[in-house]
């Protein structure tokens, strides 16, 4: 199976392709990012993501005036650029195959995303804080990728139910309930970091479970 993108490529794909962020200041948000992931926000400094960006110090305070405004600068791209490109990956490689039933559907999605969760954990958690106390953040994902979650899972939803597989809810009632629960294993993740996959089997029956037909 193709390997997904890592949210750090992604992330660098998106920055080298906005020509309006100069090549050094590029390789400041790319280590920002990293030793924010690794080290947490509040144990960084200016001084080690210049080190790490291989630039002078003084080069991270000519666009970012300080850790704030550099964070900001970090997540930006994330709301409206990175994340969306990599659900859209997701979407079109797992969510949109044609699943004939519900077990080998949720399955599918669930272990993909687990697997994506245990590789993109430490940098998945900066995100999560932030976007746990910001509404402008939640807000800015929720238009960009909510859009292509219902393009491509929504006709996949439908076929299920017609074929008597799946629960007879509306599909966003059933998209809820399956976000859900993979958003509260991640926050699992955030708070106790440790290894997800072996998660997968008893998320997959709880799913599975709960949209199956009465």
């Amino acid at each position: 199976m193709e390997k997904d993108t890592s949210i750090s490529e992604a992330f660098q794909a998106v920055m080298a392709a906005n020509g309006d962020i100069p090549p050094k200041q590029q390789q400041v948000l790319a280590a920002s990012l990293e030793l924010f992931a690794q080290q947490g926000f509040d144990s960084t400094t200016t001084k080690q993501i210049a080190e790490k960006a291989g630039v002078a110090e003084g080069t991270v305070y000519r666009r970012y005036k300080n850790k704030d405004e550099l964070l900001a600068g970090v997540l930006a791209p994330f709301m409206t650029q990175v994340l969306p490109s990599l659900i859209k990956e997701f979407a079109q490689k797992v969510v949109a195959r044609p699943y004939l039933t519900l077990h080998e559907m949720i399955s599918a999605i669930v272990e993909d995303r687990l697997a994506f969760i245990k590789e993109n954990g430490a940098i998945l958690r900066v995100l999560i804080r932030e976007i746990s106390v910001r509404n402008d953040l939640r807000s800015q994902f929720i238009t960009h990728a909510a859009p292509l979650l219902q393009d491509n899972l929504f006709p996949v939803l439908d076929r299920l139910k017609a074929s008597g597989e799946l629960v007879d809810w509306p599909d966003s009632r059933i998209a809820q309930f399956m976000i859900g629960t993979m958003l509260t294993e991640l926050v699992r993740v955030v708070l106790l970091p440790e290894d997800v996959t072996h998660a997968a089997p008893f998320i997959i029956e709880f799913i599975e479970k709960g949209l199956a037909p009465k």
